[in-house]
């Protein structure tokens, strides 16, 4: 029995032998998409929709200077320059970027928040 056991787990051991730490992602990848992005005569501004968790599922926005490149672990190759987990009990009304104040605002409205929504959210400037 031990030598079957033995003979079953080998090749487990072997296979995760050839994964770097860098390259191993956490129990749970979180889900990732861009939504929106804005040009502003400086610059263009990227929106992007998390969702992270296993079972409580977090959703999450989060706003970019540069266009992010999310690798197979969901992490970007850049910073957020803004980020903000959503409130479940409410609808999201507007996102707002205010160039002027460096602030990133999500407004909402009662009514109970739902994921189609969130990922068609529209980034305005205020």
């Amino acid at each position: 029995m031990k030598i079957l056991f033995l003979i079953l787990c080998l090749p487990l051991l072997f296979a995760c032998s050839e994964t770097s730490e860098e390259e191993a992602c956490s129990f749970t990848v979180d889900s990732v998409s861009i939504i929106d992005s804005i040009n502003t005569k400086d610059n263009t501004y990227y929106l992007v929709y998390r969702v992270a968790g296993w079972s409580d599922k977090t959703e999450i926005l989060e706003l970019y200077d540069k266009k992010p490149v999310f690798d197979n672990c969901s992490k970007s190759n850049i910073e957020a320059i803004f980020g903000d987990s959503l409130e479940s009990s409410k609808t999201i009304s507007h996102v707002y970027l205010n160039i002027e104040e460096n602030s990133f605002e999500v407004n909402y409205e009662e009514g109970i928040s739902s994921k189609d929504n969130n990922r068609s959210l529209k980034l305005e400037i205020k």
